[in-house]
């Protein structure tokens, strides 16, 4: 059985930030949730010492975006390399239709985005960073099947 905080099944989502150089990087992240309807407010969990907390940090704007089951094999790149050895973008949109229309590129067939504005970052104790974001704007994109962790885990994409 698995542990206790592993049990439920989360969405899967892929953050979107740009450094300082301009290098657009994406992420994977499943610690997100609302915290506030009015404001609309999003707290994300960062792991530490990665490319898109430091561009979160520094550039205060990134773009959320939930991700479908289509996507999955995306999780090799955003999740499983770092932004500081590849440049993501450029490998992701070999295979992948990437959108320009937003505050950044996002994936074209995700279900859909957020933009995001960073006003505040806790530091936990833990392995990741909390990062509060007010909602700038947000559009659905497909009613295509949200990628969950389950998902992942039963299609080999995951240990």
């Amino acid at each position: 059985m698995r542990k206790l905080w592993n049990r439920p099944s989360l969405p899967v989502w892929s953050l979107v930030t740009k450094g300082q150089n301009g290098v657009i990087n994406m992420n994977i992240c499943t610690y997100v949730t609302s915290v506030s309807m009015e404001p609309k407010l999003m707290l994300v969990a960062l792991y530490h010492g990665t490319k898109t907390l430091e561009n979160a940090r520094a550039s205060k704007a990134g773009v959320l975006q939930l991700l479908c089951e289509d996507l999955a094999p995306v999780v090799r790149v955003c999740g499983q390399m770092s932004g500081q050895d590849i440049n993501k973008l450029v490998r992701l949109r070999k295979r992948y239709k990437i959108n320009d229309d937003a505050l950044l590129p996002y994936f074209g067939e995700a279900v859909g985005y957020m933009e995001l504005a960073f006003t505040s970052f806790t530091e936990t104790g833990g392995d990741h960073t909390l990062a509060l974001a007010s909602v700038v704007r947000a559009k659905n994109l497909s009613d295509e099947p949200i990628l969950t962790t389950d998902y992942l885990k039963e299609h080999k994409f995951t240990r």
